[in-house]
């Protein structure tokens, strides 16, 4: 459920940890930055380049090339890179954080996640799952302390330790973000229905369109554009994400089953297209 958002706003961690300065992880050190200045903030990016601006820009103190023992002084450490690099960095980055510490994540599919963060996070090191329901492109360049600020929602899974989970609600809802709290199983089983596979889908039309043929292609218009518009984001941010969401395949079911029936509503009669597709209608008002 939804945190009540007329309680005062929890503190910031002193000290937050930041791996990968890309969109999300740049985004959330300004979110950082703009709600108390004097967090301190240990960055890891290994692009030399936006290591130097995010020092010249004062979205981090100390930015390192890889993780090392400065993340050891911090109390909350957020993977914000790919989740392919996510899984990779659990063992490393929870070896160098201090008992007590939380390490927690921005990637966009759970149950994994928090099934390996059980194998490969140290003990006395607490993992949590969360999911920011925003993002986007641009990376550093894109980064904005608004992605937070604006109130967007941001999923936090409940199947780690209770007081840990609490920990990472509070710094989500520091930076100014809406908390869903809810299980992995549960996060992905939504997501891959409001986010999975709808990338999937505008996957699939791109190449459906193309296939049709030049004067499909040239006819094309700002309809199209925006349902396909989930196609743009690279196989490592979007696509590896999905193909780790066990219930893509329901998803998929699902969405057939309602566009079969729709079809033959079509087919049937005026009356039946007119109220089949009216109920869709009602259905997205419901959605946006």
């Amino acid at each position: 459920m939804n945190v009540p958002t007329n309680r005062p706003l929890p503190a910031l961690p002193g000290h937050l940890g930041v791996v990968g300065l890309g969109l999300m992880g740049a985004s959330l050190a300004r979110a950082a930055r703009r709600v108390d200045r004097g967090v301190r903030i240990t960055a890891v990016e290994p692009r030399a380049e936006v290591r130097a601006r995010a020092l010249a820009d004062g979205v981090a103190d100390q930015v390192s090339a890889e993780p090392d023992a400065a993340l050891a002084g911090c109390g909350v450490v957020v993977l914000c890179t790919p989740v392919a690099t996510i899984e990779a960095l659990l063992a490393p980055v929870s070896a160098l954080l201090a008992d007590g510490a939380v390490l927690t994540d921005v990637g966009g599919a759970k149950e994994r996640v928090v099934t390996l963060a059980r194998e490969r996070v140290r003990p006395g090191v607490a993992f949590v799952g969360a999911h920011p329901m925003f993002g986007g492109h641009g990376g550093y360049d894109g980064a904005t302390a608004e992605k937070w600020s604006a109130g967007g929602t941001v999923a936090i899974c409940t199947d780690g330790d209770p007081g840990a989970v609490d920990r990472v609600a509070a710094l989500h809802l520091a930076l100014g973000a809406k908390v869903e709290r809810c299980t992995a199983a549960e996060h992905d089983a939504a997501v891959a229905m409001v986010s999975h596979l709808p990338y999937l889908v505008a996957s699939a039309l791109s190449v459906a369109v193309r296939e049709a043929g030049p004067l499909a292609m040239h006819l094309a218009g700002p309809g199209l554009k925006d349902a396909t518009r989930l196609a743009e984001f690279p196989f490592d941010i979007q696509g590896e994400v999905a193909r780790r969401n066990a219930h893509l395949p329901e998803a998929a079911r699902r969405l057939e089953r309602h566009l079969a029936r729709l079809l033959a509503a079509i087919a049937e009669s005026p009356e039946s297209a007119r109220s089949a597709l009216e109920a869709a209608r009602a259905a997205r008002e419901e959605l946006f």
